[in-house]
C-alpha cells in the first residue's frame, strides 16, 4: 500500500484520534474499520450511510486519484460529479474524513472554488486568487472558534494570548469552542509542535450552534474572502486541555509562537 500504510499505521493513528485536536472527525473515524487501512470503500459506504451531496446536489463518491490533474480540474471534477479523487495516504484520509464530518463547510470550499474558476478561469490559470487563498487556507489549517462573548474573539484577532488563555482561562472553557476541521493541520496534529498554528473564523453566536452549517455560511459570504487576514492566526496549543504544557503560565511566554502579529 502507498505510503507504507498498514494495518499497524492505522491502528498508530487511531490511538492519537481521541485528542481535543481531533474532536471534529472523532465521530467519523470511530465508524472505519478497526483492523485495515481505511479503503475508498469503507469511506463510500459511509458517505451512503450520511446521504452526502456536493452543493450542486450530486452524491459524494470517493474515487481514485486523477492522473496528471491539477488543482482547477480537482474542484471541478468534485462539482460536476461529486466525485472526490482520493489517494491512499494520511493527507487524503483526513480530507476524506474532513468530508464525512463537514459536508457542508466542504462543499462551499469546493462552490467557492468553481465559482471563481467560471467568472476567471484565464487569472486563475496564471495565480490563485486571493478568494481561492482564504478558501484553500481555511481547507488545510482552519479551525473554527465559537463564543458569545466578543470580547473574547477580540483577545484572538488582537494576539492577547497571555490574557485570554491564563487571566480568562475559565471563561475560555465555559464559553468558547473550538473545532479544527482543516485537513492538512488535522494531519500535522498526529505529532504536535511548537508552531502548529491554525487560520480561524470567529463566529459570535452560542457554542452549541451548527458550526458545519455556520462556517460555510461564512465562506460563501465574498466580503470574508476579500483578504486572509479575515482569518485570524491561533497558536493551537494553546488552547485549554489541547497540550499539557499550557497547563503552567510559563508555556505562554513563548514569544515566538504565542506572537505580538499584527494588529487590525
Amino acid at each position: 500500500m502507498a505510503d507504507g500504510l498498514s494495518r499497524d499505521s492505522w491502528r498508530e493513528i487511531r490511538r492519537h484520534l481521541g485528542a481535543p485536536l481531533f474532536a471534529a472527525i472523532h465521530a467519523a473515524a470511530n465508524e472505519l474499520p478497526v483492523d485495515e487501512w481505511p479503503s475508498r470503500d469503507a469511506l463510500n459506504s459511509m458517505a451512503r450511510r450520511r446521504g452526502l451531496c456536493n452543493a450542486y446536489g450530486r452524491p459524494i463518491v470517493f474515487a481514485p486519484p486523477i492522473v496528471n490533474g491539477g488543482a482547477m480540474d480537482y474542484e471541478t471534477l468534485i462539482a460536476e460529479s461529486g466525485a472526490i479523487p482520493t489517494r491512499d495516504n494520511r493527507h487524503d484520509l483526513f480530507n476524506a474524513l474532513q468530508w464525512l464530518s463537514c459536508p457542508k463547510l466542504k462543499s462551499a470550499i469546493n462552490a467557492g472554488h468553481v465559482f471563481h474558476l467560471q467568472h476567471d478561469l484565464k487569472h486563475e490559470a496564471k495565480a490563485r486568487s486571493t478568494p481561492r487563498d482564504v478558501l484553500t487556507m481555511f481547507d488545510e489549517s482552519g479551525v473554527i472558534v465559537v463564543s458569545e462573548d466578543p470580547a473574547l474573539l477580540r483577545m484572538i484577532r488582537d494576539f492577547r494570548w497571555r490574557e485570554l488563555f491564563v487571566s480568562r482561562r475559565c471563561d475560555v472553557v465555559n464559553n468558547m469552542r473550538f473545532l479544527l476541521v482543516g485537513h492538512g493541520l488535522l494531519e500535522k496534529s498526529l505529532a504536535p509542535f511548537i508552531g502548529l498554528t491554525a487560520k480561524a473564523i470567529l463566529l459570535a453566536q452560542p457554542i452549541n450552534s451548527d458550526l458545519d452549517a455556520a462556517a460555510a455560511n461564512w465562506l460563501a459570504n465574498s466580503v470574508n474572502l476579500a483578504s486572509s487576514r479575515n482569518l485570524a492566526p491561533l497558536p493551537l496549543l494553546g488552547i485549554p486541555g489541547w497540550d499539557v504544557r499550557n497547563e503552567t503560565p510559563a508555556f505562554y511566554e513563548n514569544a515566538s509562537y504565542f506572537c505580538a502579529g499584527y494588529r487590525r
